[in-house]
């Protein structure tokens, strides 16, 4: 079995993460964008919550996470949990295009958080290095915002450079598995005690 080619499922998945990692990355930029008052208001709004840019563009970011979730080894429950974050937020953009008030499709995307930093905790916990501290960071950050009431968004700062950071070092991790024969590969390790 010839294990370099192009087919190799971690080369595939490192490949959504670096698309992940951009599509992340776009939307904290727009998501700052109504701070920089030197602006144009109509570029801000493009892809802001309650709009179809936002709605498309968080979903998307989202939706390219299941085969990363699926591939990084983790416990299953912890898998589970990404998978629950990932439906959460993607139903909150719904919310919000929908029209919900943001005080309730906010509430429910920071409690969605939570599932993120259980998934993002026990994936990074099997990684090395860069990929474990920068994972483990996003983690804390992400969770403890969700129990500040109100918080500022400037809490959320960190986030906005980790995750998409993250993704990146996920990406790499994934392609320095596509020379490993599948066999001895550490994705997908369900049998990983729960």
């Amino acid at each position: 079995m010839n294990t370099t080619t192009s087919s190799h499922p971690a080369e595939a998945v490192s490949r959504v993460a670096f698309v992940a990692a951009g599509l992340f990355t776009l939307r904290f930029v727009f998501f700052f964008l109504p701070y920089l008052h030197f602006l144009p208001s109509g570029l801000s709004g493009l892809v802001q919550d309650g709009t179809l840019g936002g709605a498309i563009l968080g979903n998307a970011e989202h939706l390219v996470l299941f085969p990363i979730i699926a591939a990084l080894p983790a416990p299953r429950w912890a898998k589970q949990a990404g998978y629950g974050w990932l439906v959460v937020d993607m139903a909150t953009d719904i919310m919000a295009l929908q029209g919900v008030s943001p005080a309730l499709y906010l509430a429910l995307r920071y409690g969605g958080h939570i599932s993120s930093a259980l998934w993002v905790a026990c994936a990074s916990w099997q990684a090395t290095k860069a990929t474990r501290i920068v994972g483990l960071l996003y983690a804390c950050d992400i969770a403890l915002f969700s129990y500040i009431p109100h918080g500022s968004f400037f809490l959320l700062i960190p986030s906005a450079f980790l995750f998409p950071l993250w993704l990146v070092l996920v990406g790499r991790l994934l392609t320095q598995h596509r020379t490993t024969p599948l066999a001895q590969m550490p994705l997908d390790k369900e049998h990983v005690p729960a």
